[in-house]
């Protein structure tokens, strides 16, 4: 309409009409092609117009796949050791941590374990320092020929650490047998060595042992942490609930099941990790997240009492009256 432009309409609405609707028909057929032709290709593939198909990749399936690639965040601690990799990635639940972001799970997998998971690479982190923990000797905290330790590198509590298995096929519970009972058993001796000898630093601290029933990442890890839960790496409600609900199971109770029933009995409630936020001592609820730890920290109740039975708390013995009164 530019009385400028050599084009110019005049002012002619009809033909402008005509102009615009010719544009925008062929603008809709070629949309329409395009989806038509994504139609026909194989699930996960993308068609971009000007390149051969062989030039374009689904990313999210062949990256984990590519064997030419190495993985570059094997630094990664359960939620992930790497200090160069600062992403929120492994944040998510120490190991669940957290986690639904960071699982590659199977579409058809069965929590039992009769079929295997599939894990993500930067999932694989501690099973790499597990099977080869001389190249993470500035990481780990000890090394045994059955088990490695090291602080979780987003700890959700002051004291935070994990005590990895070292066995070859021990991704998860789902894989523990009666066969590995003895190794359950090392697992929960040096994580209670070293909460008594955190103890011994703050008499204060109340530590708990226990483990995951779904982890995010690789290879069997015991977590030993503290109850204050004082910590900048808490965010979310799936953190809280992970070591607050019957989603943390306990490794004195594991040991006692695996040595009667001959594996751990699991049960896939994931529902667990949406659930309100609770105080872990007075049971109290609370909205968000800064909200609970507002209240925690000043919290004076005594613990709930199941978990002052089988052991299942760590204290020193001048702070006992004060758990359980």
């Amino acid at each position: 309409m530019n009385p400028e432009r050599p084009n110019c309409l005049n002012n002619d609405y009809g033909t402008g009409c005509k102009i615009l609707r010719e544009a925008y028909t062929s603008l809709f057929e070629s949309f329409a092609s395009i989806i038509k032709s994504q139609a026909k290709l194989p699930k996960g593939t993308i068609e971009i117009p000007g390149f051969k198909q062989s030039e374009v990749q689904d990313h999210s399936d062949s990256a984990p796949r590519n064997s030419e690639q190495k993985i570059k965040r094997e630094n990664f601690h359960e939620s992930a050791r790497s200090k160069k990799c600062k992403g929120s990635q492994a944040e998510v639940g120490s190991d669940i941590s957290d986690s639904s972001a960071a699982k590659v799970n199977l579409s058809n997998e069965k929590f039992d374990g009769s079929t295997k998971k599939a894990w993500g690479s930067w999932a694989q982190a501690l099973y790499h320092i597990a099977m080869h923990p001389e190249k993470h000797k500035d990481d780990v905290l000890e090394i045994s020929d059955d088990i490695v330790v090291l602080n979780d590198l987003y700890p959700k509590g002051r004291r935070h650490l994990l005590v990895l298995a070292r066995h070859q096929g021990l991704d998860r519970l789902a894989d523990v047998r009666n066969e590995h009972l003895h190794l359950l058993k090392t697992m929960h001796a040096v994580g209670l060595k070293w909460a008594e000898k955190f103890l011994q630093e703050d008499a204060s601290l109340v530590f708990r042992l226990g483990y995951h029933p779904d982890p995010s990442m690789r290879q069997l890890h015991l977590h030993v942490i503290s109850q204050d839960f004082d910590s900048k790496h808490l965010k979310h409600k799936k953190h809280w609930n992970s070591f607050n609900t019957a989603f943390f199971l306990d490794s004195v109770d594991l040991i006692e099941e695996v040595s009667s029933q001959g594996k751990a009995i699991l049960k896939n409630d994931e529902n667990l990790l949406s659930m309100e936020l609770r105080c872990h001592r007075c049971r109290s609820a609370h909205p968000t997240i800064p909200r609970l730890k507002s209240h925690i920290g000043n919290c004076e109740a005594p613990f709930p009492a199941n978990l002052l039975q089988n052991g299942r708390l760590v204290c020193a013995p001048s702070n006992a009256a004060a758990v359980d009164s």
